[in-house]
């Protein structure tokens, strides 16, 4: 299932959060209700990628000693891109029992369980365009930019600015 409106909202909230206009701790506000959803892209984002991005033991703003990389930046530019593409997410889920089993698993394997759980994963689909499954759906969306004032068919055309030949 796709929420759009959920979806929506949780792409605002990591974009400022990425561009440093609100805090880890006003990010965890804003993506809460986001997580009260049954698309599943939304907690997969959150849980694979957007936690990874901050401390939760200080309030902090992106920047600084707490800057993303520009490789952190372009992962978190292809989550946003595919949280505003209408399409299903279609990896694994690691929810609930599963989660718990994973869990208790590595904790008697000493961590050899999610090693395991890893490479499995990977060859589920494409993960080097994680979210997206395939390759191909990136490149689809990529096609059909969505910010910067770009249409979504993707007929923009840039304007000469005054005074230029």
């Amino acid at each position: 299932m796709i929420d759009r409106e959920a979806r929506d909202r949780f792409a605002q909230a990591i974009r400022a959060l990425v561009a440093s206009t609100i805090t880890n701790d006003q990010f965890e506000d804003i993506r809460l209700p986001s997580l009260n959803t049954a698309d599943p892209a939304i907690a997969a984002i959150y849980q694979e990628g957007a936690w990874h991005l901050y401390s939760d033991l200080e309030e902090h703003r992106l920047r600084g000693k707490h800057a993303l990389s520009p490789k952190d930046k372009s992962h978190v530019a292809r989550w946003v891109l595919f949280l505003k593409t209408d399409l299903p997410y279609e990896w694994p889920e690691l929810r609930g029992m599963r989660f718990f089993a994973l869990g208790l698993a590595n904790l008697f394997t000493f961590g050899l369980a999610n090693r395991f759980y890893a490479n499995w994963f990977k060859q589920q689909g494409e993960v080097e365009v994680w979210p997206f499954i395939r390759q191909a759906d990136y490149a689809a969306a990529l096609e059909r930019p969505v910010y910067l004032g770009v249409a979504s068919n993707n007929s923009f055309k840039p304007m000469p600015l005054r005074g230029t030949a």
